[in-house]
This record gives structure tokens, C-alpha cells and sequence, in this order.
């Protein structure tokens, strides 16, 4: 299809809802969800937005993607966009998305191939979550909320419309149990040290997406038992190091979402996030002698150096190194902080939300 003729890019479909529906629907291009169907008007407000906001044209890409290894311009953003029931004004958040998951470092093949139970998790940080409304309180990943629940929803339809083929991809065993793809925002007013992009190297007024290949997360509850900051540290340990989180191999990045409230009460114990993360790299372990043999085989070679053959009861840590885990805080009032295994092989990518001239996307 020539870009000279726009027009031919476009289908011609039956001009109702349910044939729309129904022709993306028999071609694997949903979600199985019913979609906004993707009209030329629709897509050019799309492109348009990035066009005046950002600098780009429809033609210009922004990423390739695995495994099909499709190239993803602004005008198929766009019109995954539309379909997921995005507004003009969450493009800036598209775009960087997807800078961030065709970075060769994210691994975009294994996340769209294996059978692990993974998917792309973008967490906003900066002025841009306020200015489109992203959700960092209560119900962050839930549903009820436009910007979280189409943006993630479209970064899912690029991942498979894009990089994927029909039919031939997402083999996860079970996939997210009780998913709901979204994007979700940090809380950075009730964080208590500095957030995720500021820990980056990004300044606070800088827009940032930060995507994690990220499992299911597990929750953990100590229903308000915990009397001091090291209590609760012990709590989350015991929690997050298990046989079966593959974490434990020594490779990935563990992800910790606190809750407010339990944010609140580590600082207040004089905790920094690197102590955090120091205590619970040290405390989070699981005795060599209860991984089974076969399991000890799946160690990075990092583990396999220095634990192969210690005492049965050496603890082998749930991250390759404490600056391997990450922390963000996340939700509203409660005692219920999340763990999340990572896809091993892949890393968090954090991309600022830039113009195509590599300036910052200032919020209006």
C-alpha cells in the first residue's frame, strides 16, 4: 500500500458496529472484547494529536517489534489506539510504551513467545500522569478508570496486531490469572523517597514510562500486625522467597509495589528504599537444600559460582543483586503490598516522553 495513496490503507468494511466487530474479530485482532472501530476520522485525530504535540507524522516508526518484527509507525499506534478506546491525549504515553518494549533489552520476543505467564506492565511517573488522570490510588490495575484501563488495553492490541501474527502467539501456560491489562501510575505524593524515575536519573518534571515484563502479582497481607518497619520487612521476606518464583535463578528484577501505608511506616523507621532493598536481598531466601536438584539446573551461572555446593541450609537470594529489585509505591489506604515476579532474560526499560526531535513533551 503506497503512502501516496493514504486511502488505501483503510479497509471497507460493512458500515455497522457488529460487522466492524465481527470482521476483527474473526481475523484474531481483538481482545475479545468488543473495539471502537478504527475509522479513518478516528485514526487521523490520533495522528493528528502526535503531529502537534510531538512532531510526528503517520509514516514515521517508532519501534520494531518482535516476533513478527512489524514496525510500529504512529499511524498503527494510532489505530490500536482507537480501538482500544484511547483519547487523542494518551499518545505521548502510546509512543514512549512502545520505544520502551522494542528496546532489544525488554526482550519483546520472549514476552510475546514463552509459555511464562508475562506481560507488559507500563508504570508512569512525572506530570503526565495527573494531566490524562492515570490511576495511582485506590483499584490502580482495576477497571473504572478510561486512561489505565485503554491504555494498557491498547499496548496489548500493538503487541499483537504489530509484533505479533494472528493466532500464533501469547502461549502463555494460563496467562495473567484475573488479568486486566493496564497502565498504572505511581503515587508520588504519598511516597516517601524518591520515585522510580528520579531513581533512574530522570528530573521530577520529566514524563517517564517505565514497562516491566511482569508475572501475576502475588499479594501480601499482614493485616496491620506489624509493630515496626523491620517487622514488616520480615514479613515481606518470607512472602517473596519461594522455589517457584523464578526471580530465585538470580536473574530479573524483582518488582515490590508498596502500598502507601507501608511505604510510610519502612521510612519512618529510618528505612531508605536502598535499605530495602539491601534487607530483603539478604532475608529473602530460600535454603539450597529445598530447591530440588532438577531446579538447581535453572540457576544463572552468577548463582551457580557462589551457591553451588554451599550448607543445605544456605539462603539463596530472590535477586541477582540488591539493585536488582525495584520498588515503587502504589494504591490507596490498606495493608496490602503486591510482589511480581519479572521474565527472566528481559529487564525494565524507562523511556522519557519526548518529541521526535528528542526534546521533552512539556504538559500543557
Amino acid at each position: 500500500m503506497s503512502a501516496a495513496q493514504p486511502e488505501e490503507r483503510f479497509l471497507q468494511v460493512e458500515d455497522s458496529w457488529e460487522a466492524i466487530n465481527r470482521w476483527f474479530y474473526e481475523r484474531d485482532m481483538t481482545d475479545g472484547l468488543p473495539i471502537v472501530p478504527p475509522t479513518q476520522a478516528r485514526v487521523a485525530a490520533m495522528v493528528d494529536y502526535a503531529e502537534q504535540k510531538l512532531g510526528y507524522s503517520g509514516m514515521d516508526s517508532v519501534g520494531t517489534l518482535e516476533p513478527r518484527r512489524g514496525v510500529a509507525t504512529i499511524e498503527k499506534i494510532a489505530a490500536n489506539a482507537v480501538m482500544a478506546g484511547c483519547e487523542p491525549e494518551y499518545m505521548p504515553v502510546l509512543i514512549a510504551s512502545v520505544q520502551a518494549i522494542s528496546d532489544p533489552r525488554f526482550n519483546l520476543y520472549a514476552v510475546q513467545t514463552s509459555t511464562h505467564n508475562t506481560s507488559a506492565l507500563p508504570i508512569v511517573n512525572g506530570p503526565i500522569a495527573k494531566a490524562i488522570d492515570l490511576n495511582w490510588g485506590y483499584n490502580s490495575t482495576g477497571s473504572r478508570w478510561r486512561s489505565t484501563a485503554t491504555i494498557g488495553r491498547a499496548l496489548r492490541l500493538i503487541m499483537a496486531n504489530i509484533g505479533g501474527t494472528p493466532g500464533a502467539i501469547n502461549i502463555h501456560t494460563q496467562g495473567h490469572i484475573a488479568r486486566y491489562d493496564a497502565c498504572i501510575a505511581e503515587n508520588e505524593e504519598e511516597n516517601p523517597w524518591n520515585p522510580l524515575h528520579v531513581e533512574r536519573g530522570f528530573s521530577s518534571d520529566t514524563s517517564v514510562v517505565t514497562v516491566f515484563p511482569a508475572c501475576p502479582a502475588a499479594m501480601i497481607d499482614e493485616r496491620g500486625a506489624s509493630k515496626s518497619g523491620k517487622d514488616l520487612l520480615k514479613t515481606f521476606s518470607l512472602s517473596i522467597a519461594y522455589v517457584g518464583n523464578r526471580n530465585t535463578s538470580g536473574e530479573g528484577e524483582p518488582l515490590l509495589i508498596l502500598c502507601p501505608q507501608h511505604a510510610r511506616m519502612l521510612a519512618d523507621g529510618g528505612y531508605s528504599k536502598a535499605d530495602v532493598k539491601r534487607f530483603l536481598w539478604e532475608r529473602a531466601r530460600v535454603p539450597y537444600g529445598d530447591i530440588p536438584e532438577g531446579i538447581r539446573i535453572s540457576l544463572s551461572e552468577t548463582n551457580k559460582k557462589f551457591y553451588a555446593d554451599v550448607d543445605p541450609k544456605y539462603g539463596i537470594p530472590f535477586a541477582g543483586r540488591p539493585e536488582d529489585i525495584v520498588i515503587v509505591v502504589m494504591g490507596g489506604k490498606g495493608t496490602h503490598s503486591l510482589s511480581v515476579q519479572t521474565i527472566l532474560g528481559a529487564q525494565s526499560i524507562s523511556a522519557p516522553i519526548l518529541r521526535k526531535d528528542g526534546t521533552p513533551f512539556v504538559v500543557q
